[in-house]
């Protein structure tokens, strides 16, 4: 009889304790409800998250200021077909890519670059491509 005793208090006190898990406490509604919009977590990972700065703009680098002089030299003459032609420079060194038409241009190209105030070379990495202009 004892043992059925026991049995039957420890069946109740294990109803009690797993009724007891489903019934939300007090408590933590209150901390939910308290809680504000701005803190929850998945607003708070929101508001963490930054979004990229926009890129700034190239600064004005004496070569890049002479980049687009020669870059605006070559779009400028009718010799040269220079869609398609692009202009870097360092140190007063300027190099050509891109494709022109004939050798002429090629050359053309060049010796327009070297006219440049501030060229004081040209690499030429222009390559011909018949039909390319």
């Amino acid at each position: 009889m004892e043992g059925t005793i026991l049995r039957g208090a420890v069946a109740i006190a294990l109803t009690c304790s797993v009724a007891g898990c489903h019934q939300p406490d007090q408590a933590s509604q209150a901390v939910k409800r308290d809680v504000p919009q701005a803190n929850r977590p998945a607003d708070s990972f929101q508001s963490a998250v930054k979004r990229p700065a926009q890129a700034p703009a190239p600064l004005a680098t004496p070569d890049n200021a002479l980049s687009e002089k020669v870059k605006d030299a070559l779009t400028n003459t009718t010799e040269i077909k220079a869609g398609g032609l692009q202009v870097s420079a360092a140190d007063g060194v300027v190099t050509l890519y891109g494709t022109v038409e004939a050798d002429r241009e090629k050359q053309r190209a060049a010796l327009i670059a070297m006219d440049i105030e501030g060229v004081r070379s040209v690499v030429n990495n222009l390559v011909v491509i018949r039909g390319s202009g």
